[in-house]
């Protein structure tokens, strides 16, 4: 491992990673570190990185294949109010809801191959607003209660998203193995949930409830302030993210990598 490398544990989950420039090729000691730390924190903050594209991809190949799955031509979009949402001559697809709150959820929970990981760059942040945040979902689904897990281990979620082209849904097991850490946490996105497989909907939507005041709770949320040139990758099933919202004449404009 790099000697100049420091990580610096967040509460409640992720940490930070000091002491490294991602410009620079990684020695395969440093590699593994930050995979070891990635498993561990679930998230990995690098702050005041001057990255391209390819640096970044070069990273995420650390955490596992960039995907372009669904709407991320060469595994890259962005999520910006700066660029209107769509493909432009490049290539390059900006994501819709750039602005405004979005809810706790996990990326592509509705596409057939979850996404592991979601790598994102402070290219231009507000000064205020905008804050992500981060829930913890392995302490919730350690809060779920005997009664509760029992009933729904071994059962089966449908997410669905309304928003994307064709309206893409997918099964899952609703408690799902961690392909790295084979943790089992709940898979269930307050965004996309749809129903439970052999439960009755009105006891899915008591179960659902239920589920949002678990992933929820305060104190297994981080809140990250962005500063400029912040880069952050976050494990996709480990953890739940949502967006505050923000004054819309502020520039955000955030890069972002899959990892599939």
């Amino acid at each position: 491992m790099d000697q100049s490398m420091h990580i610096q544990p967040l509460h409640p989950v992720g940490a930070v990673i000091s002491g490294l420039d991602l410009r620079q090729t990684l020695s395969e000691a440093t590699r593994q570190a930050l995979l070891d730390a990635f498993n561990r924190y679930a998230m990995l903050l690098f702050r005041d990185q001057h990255v391209s594209l390819d640096d970044m991809k070069r990273l995420a190949a650390v955490f596992g294949k960039v995907s372009d799955q669904g709407e991320a031509p060469g595994g890259v979009n962005y999520v910006s109010n700066v660029r209107p949402p769509g493909i432009n001559e490049a290539g390059e697809l900006t994501l819709r809801g750039g602005d405004g709150e979005l809810k706790f959820h996990f990326d592509h929970c509705f596409q057939e191959h979850v996404l592991r990981g979601i790598m994102l760059y402070g290219a231009e942040v507000p000064p205020e607003g905008g804050d992500t945040l981060f829930a913890d979902v392995r302490l919730a689904t350690k809060r779920l209660p005997a009664d509760v897990r029992a009933r729904i281990d071994g059962k089966v979620i449908r997410h669905k998203s309304w928003q994307r082209t064709g309206e893409p849904e997918a099964d899952h097991p609703i408690m799902f193995e961690h392909p790295r850490t084979g943790e089992r946490v709940l898979f269930y996105s307050r965004l996309h949930a749809r129903e439970i497989y052999g439960i009755p909907q009105d006891e899915c939507d008591r179960l659902f409830k239920q589920f949002t005041a678990l992933i929820e709770s305060d104190d297994i949320i981080y809140r990250h302030k962005w500063k400029q040139r912040d880069l952050l990758v976050l494990d996709n099933i480990a953890l739940q993210h949502a967006r505050e919202t923000f004054d819309p004449k502020y520039r955000r404009h955030l890069q972002r990598v899959q990892i599939g």
